[in-house]
Formats: C-alpha cells, sequence, structure tokens
C-alpha cells in the first residue's frame, strides 16, 4: 500500500476498540505513527500497539479520559515529547449515560458532552498549537442520533449534534491554517458499541432489515473514510459532516 501518510503523527482518543482501533491499524498502514489513547483495557491497548509497530510503524501508549481537559493536555504533550511531531488528531472516544430523558440526570448528560464536543474542542485548540505551520487533519467521530431519534440515546445523540457544530465553527476559523476539520456520521456499525442498546440483538436484526445495504456497517468501513479524510485525495473537503449508514437515515 502506498504510505501517503509517511512519518505522519496521528494521536487517536478511545483507540484501543472498535473504530478507534481500526483507525489506528488504517492509519499505520498508510505510514502513520500513533498515539493511542485509552481508558481501561491495558492488555487491549498493548495488542493494539504491538501489532502497530510490526507494521513498522511506531506507537505510543496513552491511559487517560479525555473528559478531563488535564487529559487533553497531557496527551498532546506526551505525544510531542515522544515524536517531535502531530499532524492529525481524531477525536473518537465518546460515553454517555443511556435511557429516556426522564430518567438520565445530569451526571449523565455532562460526561456525554466532555467527552463529545467539548474533548474536540479542547483538542482542536492543542493540535492548533502543535500542528505548527505545516498545518494538520482533525477528523471527528459522530452518530446519526445527531439527526434522527434513537432508543435512549438522548444524552449522546446531543453531545453528537453539538459535536458536528463545532466541527463547522473549527473549519471556519482554522482552515486559514491549513487544518482542515470533518466529521463522519456513522450508522449502526457492528462493534461492541451496540451493547449499550437495551435489547441490542433485536436492534441490530431491525437496524439490517430498515438500511438499503441490507445490513450494520464494520469499524473499518468507517476508519477507511476517516483515512480518505486524513489524505489529500480530501484537501477540497472542508467543515462537512460525512454521513456513512449504508442508507439507513433515507427510511427512517
Amino acid at each position: 500500500m502506498e504510505k501517503t501518510l509517511h512519518d505522519q503523527v496521528a494521536i487517536i482518543t478511545g483507540a484501543s476498540r472498535g473504530i478507534g482501533r481500526a483507525t489506528a491499524i488504517k492509519l499505520a498502514s498508510m505510514g502513520a505513527h500513533i498515539a493511542i489513547n485509552y481508558v481501561r483495557n491495558d492488555t487491549a491497548a498493548q495488542a493494539l500497539a504491538e501489532e502497530i509497530e510490526a507494521m513498522g510503524r511506531k506507537a505510543m501508549l496513552f491511559k487517560g479520559d479525555v473528559k478531563y481537559p488535564e487529559t487533553i493536555t497531557a496527551l498532546f504533550e506526551k505525544t510531542m515529547e515522544q515524536f517531535q511531531r502531530c499532524d492529525i488528531f481524531i477525536s473518537n472516544a465518546a460515553k454517555g449515560v443511556f435511557g429516556n430523558v426522564s430518567r438520565v440526570g445530569i451526571n449523565g448528560l455532562d460526561m456525554a458532552l466532555a467527552t463529545g464536543p467539548k474533548a474536540l474542542y479542547l483538542g482542536a485548540q492543542q493540535a492548533l498549537k502543535y500542528f505548527g505551520e505545516k498545518g494538520g487533519t482533525i477528523v471527528a467521530l459522530s452518530s446519526i442520533g445527531s439527526i434522527r431519534c434513537l432508543p435512549g440515546y438522548a444524552t449522546v445523540g446531543t453531545a453528537k449534534s453539538a459535536l458536528e457544530t463545532v466541527v463547522r465553527y473549527l473549519a471556519v476559523e482554522l482552515g486559514p491554517k491549513n487544518i482542515r476539520v470533518n466529521a463522519i456520521s456513522g450508522g449502526p456499525i457492528d462493534t461492541d458499541a451496540l451493547d449499550d442498546f437495551k435489547d441490542k440483538d433485536e436492534i441490530r436484526t431491525v437496524w439490517a432489515k430498515k438500511t438499503p445495504l441490507g445490513r450494520l456497517g464494520t469499524a473499518q468501513e468507517i476508519s477507511s473514510i476517516v483515512a480518505f479524510l486524513c489524505s489529500e485525495q480530501s484537501r477540497w473537503i472542508h467543515g462537512q459532516t460525512i454521513v456513512a449508514d449504508g442508507g439507513l437515515t433515507l427510511k427512517l
């Protein structure tokens, strides 16, 4: 594979599993070194780092929850200490409490906002500081829950909607500094993130039937779109949210 991101450095939050992990592997295959942010699973994070290093790329592990501003600051500082550069910031981490608005309290909402739009906002400030004159790329992972009401998804959906708004404002402000900013709004992706939904097996079946392509998406498919947005092939795409849902929202 052509190393279109040769020796670039990508920070990926929530990188030890799911879309984050697939994105780390994809960008490494394109020549990037990866700063792996994760919260809990040391074994999974270490396995990912070893896989990346087996590809001839460098990997850095950084354990910490991006809902805390100091974690984001330290993540960028450690990346610069390790690699002396930063080119790509993938804001992928997301957390929230599932349930109806009448049940989920302020803590659940705060968690979703802190790990979503707030982490993107603060991460972009750090990226602006360290990308330098060469510029760079920011990609945020959103969800169709930002534009459609999914079961029990109020807090995360609210956060994703705000995240897409942050992307637009960042694009206008950072574009002149040669920093491109985009988001990807994924439909149902067959990862363990679906386990957060009540009646998860039934939901998988229902969503697959409703999707014109007749199935759920994969983490690898989303990671390919992330990679495209990080490449020169997408250099005229800026401030956009790309919906990748197999056509599901056409029927919702």
